[in-house]
């Protein structure tokens, strides 16, 4: 068994990045891994049972429940060059070139990786909707972004359609993402980056916020998240007319 741990990182959608990652060494060497996370993904109800969910994985724990005394492990990061396969995110890119050059493991990043649920039934044929929190909801929200961005838009009235509540099960909610016949809509918070890696049809809506966000333009930042030869679509939010 190939022991990981990812002590540091706690943002979901910057967490799941490393899917691809850790799904190419599982096929390298035909090993399960034991997983160990940022103690702080604790607030995503339910993120040890979806990790459970995909193949990869022997166990998952947060790094509290891990008792002292493994010799060998890797301690994953997201520091690594973005050399590679440009149709892939730039953040997964940097997972996996960080363990090549740390490790001396020669493997291929799994761009084919689709997040698995436990297909439980979760529906509504309303249209999907993934907000951004705000400081409300997690108190370590950025604030330097808008929250609640579409809501507040008034574009998608909450009569029509159904808002994801965060405090309810992260495999619910994504068993409703998968499941619902519209795309799904959402703004750069990491639901949308679960979505793009359940290869569901993701409308990701943008405002002025992010038009030169950290000094680049909001393109870098799709780039950086969302893969270009899956079902995601950047669209700017003034633009959005339903389709």
């Amino acid at each position: 068994m190939i022991t990981v741990y990812s002590p540091r990182i706690h943002n979901l959608g910057d967490f799941m990045h490393c899917l691809p990652t850790l799904s190419g060494l599982h096929k390298k060497y035909e090993e399960k891994i034991s997983f160990g996370i940022c103690n702080r993904l604790e607030r995503f109800k339910g993120i040890k049972e979806l990790l459970l969910c995909q193949d990869m994985f022997e166990e998952v724990k947060f790094m509290h429940e891990i008792e002292q005394g493994q010799e060998r492990y890797i301690v994953l990061d997201d520091t690594g060059d973005d050399r590679g396969d440009e149709n892939s995110p730039t953040c997964v890119r940097k997972f996996h070139n960080f363990i090549i050059d740390n490790y001396n493991i020669d493997y291929e990043l799994d761009n084919d990786f689709i997040l698995k649920t436990d297909n439980s039934v979760s529906l509504s044929e309303k249209i999907i909707v993934g907000d951004r929190w705000s400081p409300n909801d997690a108190p370590d929200v950025d604030i330097r972004r808008k929250s609640n961005l579409i809501e507040s838009s008034g574009i998608l009235p909450k009569e029509d359609c159904y808002y994801l509540d965060y405090t309810k099960d992260l495999m619910y909610n994504c068993n409703l993402i998968k499941n619902n016949p519209n795309p799904f809509i959402t703004t750069f918070t990491g639901i949308g980056i679960v979505a793009d890696l359940m290869k569901k049809e993701t409308i990701i809506l943008w405002d002025e916020d992010m038009r030169n966000w950290q000094g680049w333009g909001v393109e870098k930042d799709y780039a950086m998240h969302y893969y270009k030869d899956r079902n995601s679509k950047l669209i700017y939010i003034k633009d959005y007319n339903g389709n």
